[in-house]
C-alpha cells in the first residue's frame, strides 16, 4: 500500500469517481513518508486539493512554503497552549515547543492570510478531554484571532485513548457546558453561529457519507475510528475483503457494505433516526461503532446507534440563556 505508484492509482481512481480532495493522515506522521512532497505535487496537478493531517513537530519554513505553493490545506495539532499537558498528550518530551514552532512556519508562510469568507487553509486538531479542559475557551481565541480552524475533537474510546487515557474521557454534562460557553464567545466576539449538538464543534462531521478512509495495509473504512476491518463479521476466509490490493476502489465503493454506509443517515436509531438536522449532522458514527463495539453490539448495530454525544433534547428542555465567565479575546495572546 505504501508503494507510491499504488498511491498514485488510488487517487487517480479517486478522482474518477468524483474526489475534490484527498486528505493525507496515518497512525504516524505523514511528512515522513519518503515520497511525500511527489505524493503533494500529484494530488496537486490533478486539481484535488491536497489535506494534510500533520502534527508539526517537522514543520520547517521551506517545508511550510512548499506546501502552500501546491495549493494544500494544513490541520496541525495543538491539544493545549500548556507545555507539560501537551508533552504528555503527545507522548513526547520537547514535542510543545516543537508544535508551536510548526504552526509559526504555516503561519508566517500564508496559511492563516485572509481569503474569503468561510475559507480557511490552516487548522488544527486538539482532543477535549479532562487535560485540557480548563483551557479549551483559551485555544479557541486563539485559533479565531489567528484565522486557524478549530477542530476540536472528543476523545474516542478507542486505541492508545482507550487503554491509557480512558480517566481522562470528558462526561456528556462537561462536554455540553463546554460546547454552550464556545458558542456564546462565537456569537459575541466573532459573529459566528453554528448548531451545538454536532461531534465537531461548530462543524458537522458528515464524512460516512461521502469519504474513504484507507489506513496502511490497504484496508478501507468509513472513518479512522470505524475500525470495520478489525471484526470478523465482515471477513471473507479470514480476511477482511475490502482493500485496495484486493479490489479496485471503485469496486469497494460499490459494494453493498459502502453504499449502506453512504445512506447510514437513513437507518440511524434513537433520537437520531427523525432528527431535524439530519443535512448537517448525523452524530460522530466513528464514536458511536468504538462504543457499541465496546458493548458488545454486531458492527452494523453499533454503526447506526444513536449519538453517544448529542445533548439536544436536554438542551431542549432546559434552554440556555448565557454562560459568563469565559476568556475574553484579548486575553489571549497572539
Amino acid at each position: 500500500m505504501a508503494d507510491f505508484e499504488g498511491l498514485k492509482s488510488i487517487v487517480s481512481e479517486a478522482k474518477g469517481l468524483g474526489a475534490r480532495s484527498v486528505v493525507v493522515i496515518g497512525g504516524g506522521e505523514p511528512t515522513l513518508y519518503p515520497n511525500f512532497r511527489e505524493l503533494i505535487v500529484y494530488i496537486d496537478s490533478l486539481g484535488l486539493v491536497p489535506m494534510i493531517f500533520s502534527n508539526t513537530l517537522l514543520m520547517t519554513k521551506e517545508l511550510a512554503g512548499f506546501l502552500y505553493e501546491h495549493n494544500a490545506s494544513v490541520m496541525g495539532k495543538l491539544d493545549s497552549l500548556r507545555p507539560e499537558v501537551q508533552d504528555y498528550l503527545a507522548g513526547k518530551e520537547g514535542a510543545s515547543a516543537a508544535i508551536g514552532k510548526g504552526l509559526s512556519n504555516l503561519i508566517e508562510a500564508g496559511f492563516s492570510e485572509e481569503r474569503e469568507a468561510g475559507v480557511l487553509r490552516l487548522g488544527v486538531s486538539f482532543v477535549s478531554n479532562k487535560m485540557n479542559l480548563g483551557e479549551i475557551e483559551e485555544i479557541w481565541h486563539f485559533c479565531r484571532k489567528n484565522r486557524i480552524f478549530p477542530n476540536m475533537e472528543i476523545l474516542t474510546p478507542t486505541g492508545r485513548a482507550n487503554d491509557e487515557l480512558a480517566d481522562k474521557l470528558l462526561t456528556a454534562g462537561e462536554i455540553r457546558t463546554y460546547k454552550m460557553k464556545l458558542l456564546e464567545i462565537d456569537r459575541e466576539y466573532y459573529g459566528y453561529d453554528w448548531l451545538p449538538y454536532t461531534p465537531i464543534t461548530a462543524s458537522g462531521c458528515l464524512q460516512h457519507l461521502y469519504s474513504l478512509y484507507i489506513n496502511i495495509e490497504g484496508n478501507v473504512r468509513p472513518c479512522a475510528p470505524a475500525k470495520l476491518d478489525e471484526h470478523p463479521f465482515f471477513w471473507v476466509d479470514g480476511e477482511y475483503p475490502y482493500n485496495v490490493n484486493k479490489m479496485s476502489l471503485k469496486e469497494v465503493h460499490a459494494s453493498e457494505l459502502f453504499s449502506y454506509v453512504r445512506n447510514i443517515d437513513r437507518v440511524l436509531e434513537g433520537r437520531c433516526s427523525a432528527c431535524e438536522h439530519l443535512d448537517e449532522c448525523i452524530g460522530c458514527r466513528g464514536y458511536a461503532y468504538s462504543v457499541g463495539i465496546n458493548k458488545g453490539l454486531g458492527p452494523l448495530e453499533a454503526l447506526r446507534m444513536e449519538c453517544q454525544q448529542c445533548f439536544k433534547e436536554k438542551l431542549e428542555e432546559k434552554p440556555q440563556k448565557g454562560i459568563a465567565n469565559f476568556a475574553k479575546p484579548e486575553e489571549v495572546e497572539k
